[in-house]
């Protein structure tokens, strides 16, 4: 299984993200729109900016890997601005 070091590097966050995609159904009904802290198995807090959620889990934790994740019925898909406001162009 490897010491935590190893997993962590191997996969960062994965207890994190298997935590939350468990939890999700019930996030969204309490929490909709809201940023949840998670440790491991476990839910922190729930903040209402994301800020808060990274300042506490600095002061908890410290400079260490946690999850910080908008309660969102999907995934938001991430963008690249220069692309979306024209600036650049894709071509296939």
């Amino acid at each position: 299984m490897g010491t935590p070091r190893e997993r962590d590097s191997a996969q960062p966050l994965a207890e994190e993200l298997a935590f939350y995609e468990s939890q999700k159904a019930e996030l969204l009904m309490a929490h909709q729109g809201r940023f949840v802290l998670i440790r491991g198995a476990e839910l922190v807090g729930v903040y209402d900016q994301r800020t808060e959620a990274y300042a506490e889990g600095l002061k908890r934790f410290g400079n260490t890997a946690f999850l910080i994740r908008q309660v969102l019925p999907e995934d938001p898909i991430d963008t690249i601005p220069a692309l979306h406001f024209g600036l650049i162009r894709a071509h296939s």
